[in-house]
């Protein structure tokens, strides 16, 4: 796995939706893609009624570093109804482009017109976004990514000490503070060595 760069959104609010919410009691939510060639990932808000909706909903994406230039963030909005849901409008916007009006990462907002189906403006849509810092995961022995590897600190000394997988219940339990390593050197050895796990 490459490093990548979590990407944290927060679906604000839409306003002038006038077109499509005839009554007050229309409700819309938001269904949040990030599209990547044939890769989809897709979350979305809860529903909130009116023709100026408020979500506030925050929502969290890692993206490969490699793939940010390829990679487009797609807002729709939907309508909620008993005779099937129907979309209302959407916001399409290129990641890259995100990134390159935010570089410092901190939190922007920012507002873009909703497009209709038909191409039309119908209103503005408000989010928030914000690039965290670059993460590379860990990787084991042969280079491969380890993701579940969970590394520890020695204090005193600064050495790493990795915890003990499950399933090998013959072995003692990693003492952390008092040894560097697997095993807590104070401990005595069973005559014969330890058996080996199954």
């Amino acid at each position: 796995m490459e490093s990548y760069r979590p990407l944290d959104i927060t679906v604000i609010s839409a306003t002038g939706l006038n077109h499509f919410l005839f009554f007050l009691r229309m409700r819309v939510y938001v269904v949040v893609s990030l599209l990547n060639g044939n890769s989809v990932v897709e979350k979305k808000t809860h529903a909130s009624n009116g023709r100026n909706p408020k979500w506030n909903h925050r929502i969290k994406f890692p993206i490969e570093e490699k793939a940010i230039h390829t990679t487009t963030l797609l807002f729709v909005l939907r309508q909620q109804r008993v005779c099937g849901d129907r979309d209302i409008g959407e916001v399409s916007i290129p990641v890259s482009e995100l990134l390159e009006s935010n570089p410092s990462g901190s939190e922007h907002v920012v507002d873009y017109q909703v497009q209709s189906m038909r191409g039309t403006s119908i209103g503005t849509f408000t989010f928030s976004h914000q690039f965290r810092e670059k993460v590379c995961p860990a990787r084991d022995a042969t280079g491969s990514p380890n993701p579940s590897a969970m590394t520890y600190t020695n204090n005193q000394q600064g050495i790493p000490v990795y915890q003990q997988s499950p399933g090998y219940p013959n072995y003692p339990a990693p003492q952390y503070g008092t040894g560097v390593g697997w095993y807590n050197p104070t401990t005595p050895v069973p005559p014969g060595g330890y058996p080996y796990p199954p």
